[in-house]
C-alpha cells in the first residue's frame, strides 16, 4: 500500500502547482490587460529616451557644426525632449488613475440634508457677457442638485455703461424669475407636508404619490424651460445653446422623471418622507444675487478678475451698510441693527467663469471629495470644451482643451496640480490662509487670488502649497467650457495664457526649496516647471529649430524621430477624446500659427519683470462676430513661410534634396495654418487699422525729429523728412476695411445640432454622470463680421 501513495501524492502536488501556476499566469495576464494603457506608456517613454541618446550618439560627428553652435543645437533638442516627456509622463498618471478606477463599483453621491451640508458659495465674476452666456451659467449652477449653496453673480460692468449694465442685471433677473417660480411651489409643498406631519396624519401611500407628482412638476418645468431655451437659441452657437439644452437642463429632468417613478412605488416611513420632502424644496436653487463691487467707492476697482473675486470674498462673513459721503457710496461694517448687506461667510467658494457650466452632480462630489480630505484646498473637474463646434478654430482649438484635460489628471497622480480657474471649489479656511493685504490707489485690500499675473489660479496654486493645501482633480469630467471660435479671439486667450509662468517660477522654487521632503517631491516639481514654462520651452526649441533648418538640414531631418512616440500617443488621445487621428496635423497647424502670440505673452512676462508693471487683464471675446488678428502674428506666421520657402528653394537648386524635407513640410503646415484658422484676406484687411495708428506716432515722432534735426539739414531742403512723411500720408489714406472677406458654400441658415449618444473616455465612478465627450460633427460655416476685443 505504501508504494500506491507515493505517486498519487506527487501527482497532488503537481496538480495543486499546475493550479497555483495557471492562477497566477491568469492573474498576471489579468492585470496586464488592466494596465495596458500605463504600461504602453511607459515603452514610449522609454522609445523617447532611448532615440534621443541614439540620435545624440549617431549625429554628434556628422553635423557641420562646431563649438556654441553644436551646444545650441543639442540644447533645442533637450528642450523639445523635457516638453514630450512631460507630456508623457502626465498621460502615464492620467493612465493609472483611470485603471484605478476601474474596479471601483458605481457609488451615488450620498444626499446631504441642508442643516448637515456645508455651505457653498457660487460665484461667478462677469463682465459684459451676452444674456444668452450668462443665463447658461446662471442655470447650470442652480440647477446643480445641492441642499445648502447660493448664488451670487458678480457684475463688473462698468456703471458709465448703462446699456450693457442693464441687459446683464436683466439676464439676471429674468433667470432668478424662472428659478423662483418653481422654488415657491416647491416650498409650498414642504410646507403643506409639514403641516401634515405636525397634525400626525401619515398616509405612506399618499405621500409616496404626492413625492412622485413633486418630481414630476419639476420636470415639467425643465421641459418648459428647455423649449424656451430652444426658441431663443443663436445660430452661431447652435452647438453651445444646444448642450445646455440637453446636458443641463434635459438630462436633469431624465434623471428626476426616473426618481418619480422609484418614489411612486416605494414603501415610505415618517422619516423616508421628511428626508424626501426636503430635499426635493431644494432641488432648484432660488437664492440668485448679484453684487457691484463697482457701485462702492472703498472697494478695489482693479480692472481683472481676480479682483473682482476678491472684492466680494472679502466681504464674506460681514453685515455692512451703504454710506455716502462727499458724493461716493461706500461699504462700511454694519455697527447698530441697520443692514443693508450681510454676505454669509461658506464653508466652500465656487468660482464659475460666466461662459463655463457645471453638470447636476458638481457641486456635491466636490464637496464629498472635499470633505474626505481636509488638506485638499481645491477640487475641481478640469474642463472639456462644449462638443460639436463647427469653425475649424474651435474645433482644433477644442481639442488641445481637452487634451490639457488628460494632462491635469495625470499631473493629479504626481501631486502637481495646479488650480483651473473656470471652475474650482475652493474652502474658505485655505483662501484666509493665503489671503494677504495692501493697499491700492489708497484703499486697504485683502488679497485672497493673487494678481500679480493675468493667470490668478496658477499664482494662487503657490500660495496654497506654502500653506501645505493640495489641489485635487477629480476624475470624472463635469464641467464644460467655450471655446473661441476664430483666430483673433483665440490669439487673445493663448496669449493671456502664456503670460505670467515665467514671473512665477522663481515662487514655485522657492517653495520647493524649503520643502523637507525634496527628493521625494523631484517628479512633481519638474512637470511643475513644465507646466510654467511649456510656453516659452517648447515654442522656442521649435522656432530656433526651423530656423537652424537652414544651416543643417540634412541633421534636422532626423529631429522629428525623437517626437514620434509623443505624436502616436497625442494622436491616440485625439481618438480617445472622440477627434481624428488626422486632426493631429491641425493641431501641428494651429501651434504653428499661434507662436507669436505666445511670444508676444512670453515677452508681456519679461517686461513685467523688468519693469514691474502687470499687464492690462484682456478678456477672451465671445461673440458671433469676428475679432481682428493682431498684425504681428499674420507677419511673423507669413515671414516664417517665406523663410521656409526659401530654405526649400535653396535645397533643391543645390540637389540637397533630403534638406529641403522640413522645409515643405512646414510649407505645408503654414500654408494651412493660414487660410484654415488666420485667413489670409481679413487678415490683411485688419493690419490698416493698426497701420494708422503706427502711421500717427511715427507722424508725430517725425514731426519732432524735423523740428530737432531743421537747422542741420536746412541747406539740403526738406527731402529728408518730406519722403517719409508722403509714405505716411499714403499709408493714412488707405481705406478702412470693409468687414470679413472670408468665403462661405452656402448661406447662414440655421443648423440644429442634435446631441447624440457620448463617447466615454474614462469610466465612471458615480453612475449619475454618463456624459463623456460628444463627437465632433461638421456644420454649415457662418458669415463673421471684425469687431476689436475690449480691454478689461
Amino acid at each position: 500500500m505504501g508504494r500506491i501513495k507515493w505517486p498519487s501524492r506527487i501527482l497532488g502536488r503537481l496538480r495543486a502547482a499546475w493550479i497555483a501556476l495557471r492562477d497566477a499566469v491568469a492573474s498576471w495576464i489579468a492585470e496586464q490587460r488592466r494596465t495596458i494603457g500605463s504600461t504602453g506608456i511607459k515603452l514610449a517613454i522609454a522609445s523617447s529616451i532611448a532615440m534621443f541618446a541614439g540620435f545624440a550618439a549617431y549625429h554628434f560627428g556628422t553635423l557641420r557644426m562646431t563649438g556654441s553652435d553644436i551646444i545650441f543645437y543639442y540644447a533645442m533638442l533637450v528642450m523639445l525632449l523635457y516638453c514630450s516627456l512631460a507630456y508623457q509622463f502626465n498621460r502615464f498618471g492620467a493612465s493609472r488613475r483611470r485603471e484605478e478606477l476601474q474596479h471601483l463599483s458605481a457609488a451615488e453621491i450620498p444626499w446631504r440634508a441642508e442643516a448637515e451640508a456645508p455651505s457653498v458659495s457660487i460665484l461667478i465674476p462677469t463682465y459684459r457677457e451676452e444674456r444668452r452666456v450668462l443665463i447658461a451659467t446662471v442655470l447650470s449652477a442652480a440647477l446643480a442638485e445641492y441642499a445648502n449653496r447660493r448664488v451670487v453673480v458678480l457684475v463688473d460692468d462698468s456703471p458709465a455703461d448703462k446699456t450693457g449694465l442693464k441687459s446683464t442685471l436683466s439676464a439676471i433677473a429674468e433667470v432668478s424669475g424662472w428659478l423662483r417660480e418653481q422654488g415657491d411651489r416647491r416650498r409650498a409643498e414642504h410646507a403643506a407636508w409639514l403641516a401634515r406631519k405636525t397634525a400626525g396624519t401619515f398616509d405612506p401611500a399618499g405621500e409616496a404619490r404626492r413625492l412622485a407628482d413633486g418630481y414630476r412638476d419639476t420636470v415639467n418645468w425643465l421641459n418648459g424651460l428647455a423649449v424656451r431655451l430652444e426658441a431663443e437659441t443663436s445660430d452661431d452657437f447652435l452647438h453651445v445653446d444646444g448642450f445646455v439644452v440637453e446636458r443641463i437642463v434635459r438630462d436633469v429632468a431624465a434623471r428626476y422623471r426616473g426618481r418619480a417613478e422609484r418614489l411612486a412605488a416605494a414603501d415610505l416611513t415618517l422619516a423616508d418622507a421628511d428626508a424626501e420632502h426636503a430635499r426635493l424644496a431644494l432641488l432648484v436653487c432660488d437664492d440668485v444675487t448679484h453684487f457691484q463691487r463697482k457701485s462702492f467707492a472703498n472697494l478695489s476697482h482693479a480692472p481683472n478678475k481676480a479682483m473682482n473675486l476678491n472684492a466680494y470674498i472679502g466681504l464674506m462673513g460681514g453685515r455692512y451698510v451703504r454710506v455716502h459721503r462727499n458724493g461716493m457710496t461706500s461699504l462700511e461694517p454694519a455697527i447698530g441693527s441697520e443692514i443693508d448687506v450681510d454676505v454669509p461667510r461658506p464653508d466652500y467658494v465656487l468660482t464659475l467663469d460666466a461662459d463655463s457650466v457645471i453638470l447636476n452632480q458638481y457641486v456635491a462630489t466636490l464637496v464629498d471629495i472635499l470633505e474626505a480630505d481636509p488638506r485638499a484646498g481645491v477640487a475641481q473637474t478640469p474642463y472639456l470644451t462644449f462638443p460639436n463646434g463647427d469653425a475649424p478654430v474651435e474645433r482644433i482649438a477644442g481639442a488641445t482643451t481637452d487634451i490639457q484635460y488628460l494632462v491635469h489628471q495625470g499631473s493629479s497622480w504626481f501631486d502637481a496640480a495646479f488650480w483651473v480657474g473656470a471652475n474650482a471649489l475652493i474652502r474658505f479656511s485655505a483662501l484666509e490662509a493665503i489671503a494677504k493685504t495692501r493697499v491700492d490707489d489708497g484703499k486697504t485690500v485683502r488679497i485672497f487670488i493673487q494678481d500679480k499675473t493675468v493667470i490668478e489660479d496658477t499664482g494662487s496654486t503657490i500660495d496654497l502649497l506654502q500653506q501645505g493645501w493640495r489641489v485635487q482633480n477629480h476624475f470624472v469630467p463635469l464641467a464644460y467650457s467655450a471655446t473661441p471660435a476664430d483666430f483673433g479671439a483665440l490669439a487673445i486667450q493663448r496669449k493671456r495664457w502664456a503670460n505670467g509662468g515665467l514671473i512665477i517660477l522663481p515662487d514655485l522654487v522657492r517653495q520647493y526649496l524649503r520643502s523637507p521632503d525634496r527628493l521625494n517631491r523631484f517628479p512633481e516639481l519638474v512637470l511643475r516647471t513644465h507646466y510654467l514654462l511649456s510656453p516659452v520651452v517648447g515654442n522656442v526649441a521649435v522656432f530656433m529649430l526651423m530656423i537652424w533648418a537652414g544651416a543643417e538640414a540634412r541633421g534636422i531631418l532626423w529631429t522629428p524621430v525623437i517626437m514620434l512616440p509623443y505624436f502616436a500617443l497625442y494622436m491616440l488621445d485625439l481618438r480617445r477624446l472622440g477627434y481624428k487621428a488626422g486632426d493631429l496635423f491641425g493641431v501641428c497647424a494651429l501651434n504653428l500659427m499661434l507662436l507669436p502670440v505666445n511670444f508676444a505673452g512670453i515677452l508681456a512676462s519679461i517686461l513685467q519683470m523688468v519693469t514691474g508693471r502687470k499687464g492690462s487683464f484682456v478678456r477672451t471675446p465671445k461673440v458671433s462676430k469676428r475679432t481682428y488678428v493682431p498684425p504681428y502674428a499674420l507677419l511673423f506666421n507669413l515671414g516664417v513661410l517665406m523663410l521656409m520657402l526659401a530654405y526649400a528653394t535653396k535645397a533643391v537648386m543645390y540637389g540637397e534634396y533630403s534638406g529641403a524635407v522640413i522645409p515643405i513640410v512646414n510649407i505645408l503646415l503654414y500654408s494651412y495654418g493660414l487660410i484654415r484658422f488666420v485667413g489670409i484676406l481679413d487678415s490683411l484687411g485688419d493690419m490698416f487699422p493698426s497701420l494708422r495708428r503706427l502711421a500717427l506716432a511715427v507722424t508725430g515722432a517725425l514731426g519732432r525729429f524735423g523740428n530737432l534735426v531743421a537747422p542741420v539739414f536746412a541747406p539740403f531742403g526738406n527731402r529728408y523728412v518730406a519722403v517719409p512723411g508722403l509714405t505716411v500720408a499714403l499709408i493714412l489714406a488707405t481705406p478702412n476695411p470693409s468687414g470679413s472677406r472670408i468665403a462661405t458654400d452656402q448661406p447662414s441658415t440655421p443648423v440644429r445640432v442634435t446631441i447624440a449618444a457620448p463617447q466615454m473616455i474614462v469610466p465612471l465612478v458615480y453612475p449619475a454622470f454618463d456624459g463623456g465627450v460628444i463627437v465632433d460633427k461638421a456644420a454649415a460655416p457662418r458669415n463673421v463680421q471684425m469687431v476689436k476685443p475690449s480691454a478689461h
